[in-house]
């Protein structure tokens, strides 16, 4: 027997008392819920759906809803980097202006470093600015879009990753620094050393305008696909998305 309206909206209530944070997995839990119930209403027409619910809740043991979120989140992670990630960095790659505004970003770089070669502490000095800056926007915008969206009930696993950026990407927004203390390393010659320098850093800009312009910017486009698409099909209809 299919639930109600009001029943799959109790059912999202309940897995959200239960410490449910993001609601896309509290509606993938809740289809697992309903179709248990469902079997249970169907075998026994006398049972109750609070009966029914909390004999579909034991079967989660002591630790509630603990691993099956997880085991969602692991499944979204999945879709992030598959379905987002990846279809960013493919799409952006296929372009032949992305390429041709890398080459003239690794150019521009690359002539800054050189022209302050001599000058290894403003060139230090001036890597550090830009960096400490770059992470004070990002983390000030991080921190107020975060708190805005945990006021919102409907909160998505996935609009967590997009707003917070925890992606791959990432990591290649600090290669400069990383680099830079091993660059003498790889080779003696210095002009190949300022050219990997710059190489590093256009990557390190790279990466901050895809997490910045392509995830960041479109993430309404993409939580839209994802509730269009993924969501869609593994909830099969069942639930509506409220």
């Amino acid at each position: 027997m299919a639930l109600s309206k009001d029943k799959k909206e109790q059912l999202l209530d309940f897995i959200k008392s239960h410490y449910v944070d993001y609601h896309d997995v509290r509606l993938l839990i809740a289809k697992d819920l309903e179709e248990d119930i469902a079997k249970q209403m169907d075998k026994d027409e006398d049972l109750s759906f609070e009966d029914a619910l909390k004999q579909a809740y034991k079967k989660y043991g002591v630790i509630g809803f603990s691993d099956v979120s997880e085991d969602y989140m692991k499944k979204i992670n999945t879709y992030f980097y598959k379905k987002v990630i990846f279809k960013v960095v493919k799409n952006e790659a296929s372009s032949l202006r992305f390429w041709l505004l890398a080459i003239l970003s690794f150019l521009i770089i690359y002539s800054i470093i050189t022209s302050l070669i001599t000058m290894p502490f403003v060139l230090a000095g001036g890597f550090l600015v830009l960096i400490i800056l770059g992470f004070i926007f990002y983390f000030r915008k991080l921190h107020n879009e975060i708190k805005e969206l945990k006021k919102n009930d409907n909160y998505y696993y996935l609009d967590q990753l997009l707003v917070s950026n925890n992606s791959i990407l990432f990591p290649f927004t600090y290669l400069p620094l990383m680099m830079a203390p091993h660059i003498g390393r790889l080779t003696e010659n210095e002009n190949w050393s300022m050219a990997i320098l710059a190489f590093f850093t256009t990557i390190s800009f790279i990466a901050f305008y895809l997490i910045y312009f392509k995830l960041y910017k479109n993430r309404f486009q993409l939580l839209k696909e994802y509730k269009d698409n993924y969501l869609s099909e593994k909830l099969d209809h069942k639930l509506e998305l409220i």
